[in-house]
């Protein structure tokens, strides 16, 4: 499976950049789980008694660590931060190590004391190093790929580690022992990381690259200021306090529990081990299931309740049965045994699930500063919450009367805050989601079609050094939009080849009349090269341009248009883009349907600027003609609104194939105006359902907006589509592997496709097209946080029938939305 992950990545220097940092995150995770059952083992089993001291210094410790952090990315590189970092926790680890070794046992309590506090610090710092490199060397798209593999391979590193402790008991008899484990693995983590740092370029490494405008909007007096953020802030403060509270009830009773040093770490062990393998199954198993059918509030209020239940179990324990160890055996096991339930789920849950869905809640806001205010919400507030529960810790553990249960009381008030909090900000976050959708600052007024990407695309190809391929990309660009030819040609111009600019100069001079008009001269001398092949005016035709006062005669067009000579056609069509003759329309009616290429593409040039009723007729003629629909459609549209009706006529022509009345339907799209939107609109009910079809992609394009009378028909053609899809993914399910199978699921999902963006542009129909752009943009990102937060878009705005109707929900195989992140 990993090999073919590694396999997946698209080039080489991708591939060694995943294999660095997952051999960083498994060798971080297992220091991380190793070092915190080492700390915790030695402190508890001799510092128990100053454990309240101990959480009030390790959050200090940690509020400034953190705020340190911040500051000194704001001034130097990021990875000459990151490597100093790690580098000092490298050294403090092996300095506590032989301090303990080889110290005076005078200085012992003092080392386990720091040590122990210095778990949170060192964690959270690791983390934003591991997670801040990540983000710079990878970019959103390769993220999203490779995310879940990282997190992934640092859980099963501590999952390893941990549970590797208890087993080697016989080999590693002294806990301290496992602190030389946690420097290799930390000395492999630094070599890693300045391979990594060295060897590759990261985003924004230099904090100059931020702008100023950015500081400012995060600067912390601004976001006091903000009460989204201060919500966002609340909500991770009680979280916090609920934690640390439950750490504290565990830790004090987990001494009377295993008063044996090897006793103690082999349960802290085996304790914290379980909570990584928990953490990965909800991770990989729950997570995703429990957020799309239940939602966001009801995944927050999960840890809360559960931690609710078990602190009502152990109180209830408590207050009925005891929890003196040495005055009720039997009622302390039962209460030791609710309050590391408790403890677990509390922290797989928030490791695993709260803190997860909290990233979501940042979405919201603005992108520009959105991931600087998540750095100080998640690192500063956080660490602040931790000193508070600790200062709290702290200040009751002066008062002589304050025992463990009444520490579970707390947990209970605090739980009862949770719910508060997790409601408010719930409510503040549907307030953003309907702030950004109706906020006007969405510069995008259309969703994006599949032909402008391709069009984006081949323009950036006109640029490239090689004739061949600019040529090509030239000649699809006419094909596709032949009204913007003279930019393109201009662009083609500029192209470094010789043979490209020598192409674009050719048609240049054809687009002026150049290529052909320069053979029609009053006068050519035989000394000049070339000449030979010019037509010299007869004296007839020269006294009738003289008599007409210069100006093209009758006569003149109707011979060179009936000429047998292609050139004198071409010349022909030309000369009526020119004359002022009025019925040089018959004869530009006759070459549109000339059977030279170049004289009939000449006359459709023409017929933009000199049309009536019979030359747009002729036009919509040569839609029937491949070779020439595409450039009769571009003419058709830049004719305009005049060309409707006879647009309107031909569509109901008796007889008139279905790939005529497509054309018809996008030619009226593109000319839009309420005249064409009420053509279209008629069609809707026509019986052939491909028609229908782009009936509705022109609706679409032309920017139409359903009133009261048709939101239900648009509503029927989004459950149609929806209809199809679930159709669809159902047969690629049923088809198998063997035979074509492969090539009709890649049919089938590119019919799945194409009817997701059918849906989108319906969508836009009924609701803002801005808001639908936000919902696509965010489902296209496919990351989860995206996906959900684009079913929350949708459910602020559509109404519950359709809703449902629209299943928003990733776990669900057959929604479009899931369906929409298939490769």
């Amino acid at each position: 499976m990993i090999g073919r992950f590694l396999g997946s990545l698209r080039r080489d220097a991708e591939r060694r950049q995943v294999v660095l940092m997952l051999c960083t995150g498994f060798f971080m995770g297992a220091f991380i789980a190793t070092y915190q059952v080492t700390a915790d083992s030695l402190f508890l089993n001799r510092l128990a008694r100053y454990l309240d001291e101990a959480f009030l210094v390790a959050g200090g410790l940690g509020l400034i660590t953190t705020a340190l952090f911040t500051l000194f990315q704001n001034y130097i590189r990021f990875s000459t931060l990151v490597l100093t970092s790690v580098l000092l926790i490298l050294l403090f680890t092996i300095s506590v190590y032989l301090l303990l070794e080889y110290g005076s046992e005078d200085f012992r309590d003092g080392l386990l004391f720091t040590m122990y506090c210095m778990t949170g610090p060192i964690t959270a710092v690791l983390l934003l190093s591991f997670w801040g490199i990540f983000g710079r060397l990878f970019n959103f798209r390769q993220s999203k790929r490779i995310i879940g593999w990282i997190d992934t391979g640092q859980l099963i590193a501590a999952i390893v580690a941990t549970f590797s402790i208890p087993l080697t008991y016989r080999l590693i008899p002294r806990t301290s022992d496992y602190l030389l484990f946690c420097a290799g693995s930390i000395l492999v983590c630094l070599a890693l990381m300045v391979i990594i740092t060295t060897g590759f370029t990261l985003a924004k490494d230099n904090p100059r690259e931020f702008g100023r405008v950015v500081r400012d909007e995060t600067r912390v007096s601004k976001l006091i200021k903000n009460p989204y953020v201060m919500l966002l802030s609340l909500f991770l403060f009680v979280s916090m306090i609920t934690y640390v509270f439950s750490q504290y009830a565990f830790q004090q009773l987990i001494k009377q529990q295993y008063p044996e040093e090897r006793e103690l770490t082999n349960f802290n062990a085996f304790f914290t081990g379980s909570v990584y393998a928990l953490s990965l199954l909800m991770q990989t198993f729950a997570n995703n299931r429990i957020i799309s059918n239940y939602g966001l509030r009801i995944a927050l209020f999960l840890l809360p309740t559960i931690v609710g239940i078990f602190s009502v179990a152990s109180l209830l324990t408590g207050v009925t049965m005891g929890f003196e160890k040495d005055t009720s055996p039997a009622g302390f096991v039962f209460f030791f045994l609710f309050i590391a339930i408790g403890r677990m789920f509390n922290w797989t849950l928030r490791d695993s699930l709260e803190n997860p869905v909290f990233k979501l809640f940042f979405i919201p806001l603005d992108s520009r500063i959105r991931f600087n205010i998540q750095t100080k919400v998640e690192g500063i507030v956080n660490e602040g919450a931790r000193f508070f529960a600790g200062l709290l810790i702290f200040g009751i553990a002066f008062l002589p009367f304050i025992k463990v249960i009444h520490v579970v009381a707390l947990l209970l008030v605090m739980v009862v805050l949770y719910y508060f909090v997790v409601h408010k900000m719930y409510n503040g976050y549907r307030s953003q989601i309907r702030a950004k959708l109706e906020s006007s600052d969405l510069q995008q007024d259309k969703l994006e079609k599949g032909f402008a990407r391709v069009t984006s695309r081949l323009e950036e190809m006109l640029q490239k050094p090689e004739a061949s391929k600019a040529v090509f990309s030239f000649r699809l660009l006419e094909k596709i939009n032949s009204a913007n030819v003279p930019a393109w040609i201009n662009t083609l111009l500029r192209n470094p080849d010789e043979a490209a600019r020598q192409y674009a100069q050719e048609r240049m001079n054809e687009y002026k009349g150049l290529s052909v008009s320069d053979r029609y001269v009053i006068r050519a001398s035989d000394n000049i090269p070339g000449n030979e092949s010019r037509n010299v005016l007869s004296k007839s035709d020269l006294r009738m341009i003289l008599e007409n006062g210069g100006d093209i005669t009758r006569a003149r067009v109707q011979k060179l248009s009936r000429s047998a000579d292609p050139d004198d056609r071409h010349y022909a069509a030309e000369l009526l883009l020119h004359t002022s003759l009025d019925d040089g329309m018959r004869f530009l009616v006759e070459l549109l349907s000339d059977q030279e290429p170049k004289v009939r593409n000449t006359a459709i040039k023409t017929a933009t600027k000199k049309y009536n009723h019979e030359v747009i007729n002729a036009l919509i003629d040569n839609l029937a003609d491949p070779e020439f629909s595409s450039q009769a459609m571009n003419a058709l549209v830049l004719i305009g609104a005049p060309t409707l009706p006879a647009l309107e006529a031909a569509f109901y022509r008796s007889g008139q194939p279905t790939q005529v009345m497509l054309r018809l339907v996008q030619v009226m799209g593109r000319i839009g105006g309420q005249k064409a939107k009420d053509m279209l609109w008629s069609k809707i009910d026509y019986p052939d359902k491909v028609i229908v079809s782009q009936v509705l992609l022109s609706l679409g394009e032309a920017g139409f907006k359903a009133g009261i009378s048709q939101i239900t028909r648009i509503k029927h053609a989004i459950e149609a589509d929806i209809a199809d899809i679930r159709w669809n993914l159902s047969a690629i399910q049923e088809v198998g592997d063997e035979g074509f199978a492969d090539q009709i699921k890649k049919s089938l999902r590119w019919e799945i496709q194409s009817d997701i963006e059918h849906i989108y542009m319906l969508l836009a129909m009924l609701y803002d097209t801005r808001s639908i752009q936000l919902v696509k943009e965010n489902i296209d990102s496919g990351t989860s946080e995206g996906i959900t937060y684009a079913a929350f878009c949708l459910n602020e705005y559509l109404p519950t029938c359709l809703y449902y109707q629209f299943p928003s929900h990733q776990n669900d195989p057959y929604s479009p939305i899931r369906c929409s992140t298939l490769n």
